[in-house]
């Protein structure tokens, strides 16, 4: 159920956790968040992540099991 749900609105969650990283700049210069992520990379790790949400999907994925599937692989 849980993979179902990130398989259908992984545009959706990705979108919103780059609204929060956007939104909350002071979240960046924590201590926690620069063990992870050297400050000197911050911005090409928040380009990476805009750039993963346009290779994402604008729309719920289509799953196996959803009848769009199975009619596309009828025809």
């Amino acid at each position: 159920m849980v993979f179902a749900f990130l398989a259908r609105w992984r545009t959706w969650v990705v979108n919103t956790f780059l609204v929060a990283l956007t939104l909350a700049p002071e979240v960046f210069n924590s201590p926690e968040i620069l063990a992870i992520v050297p400050q000197d990379y911050q911005r090409y790790f928040l380009a990476f992540l805009f750039i993963l949400n346009i290779w994402m999907r604008p729309r719920p994925a289509v799953l196996p099991s959803d009848p769009e599937a199975k009619n596309a692989k009828l025809a």
